[in-house]
């Protein structure tokens, strides 16, 4: 039972990661499914361009790996977030169940 909770929620991250993906292409709205792996991929694009890239550099988005640019910062982003809230679901599922 344990893996399926973690597992679920991982699977949702990345499915969710990777449409807001491609929905980031084609609407300016937030992807209603995934607002905090959004809001938390856009933390960690700034944070990359602040410690990583060059934010004075006109092209500051060029100046970070691919992987933590905008739209493709949202899935790994995505996947961890949502496996951490399967992870907690599957602390508080245990605890409630044992006592």
């Amino acid at each position: 039972m344990r893996l399926r909770v973690v597992a679920g929620f991982l699977v949702y991250g990345l499915v969710v990661g990777l449409l807001n993906s491609w929905w980031w292409g084609f609407s300016d709205d937030v992807f209603l499914l995934n607002v905090p792996g959004v809001l938390l991929g856009d933390v960690v694009y700034n944070l990359s361009i602040e410690y990583l890239g060059n934010p004075y550099s006109e092209q500051a988005h060029y100046t970070i790996p691919w992987v933590l640019r905008v739209p493709q910062v949202y899935v790994p982003v995505s996947l961890v977030f949502w496996g951490l809230v399967g992870m907690v679901v599957h602390v508080i599922y245990v605890r409630v169940r044992e006592g």
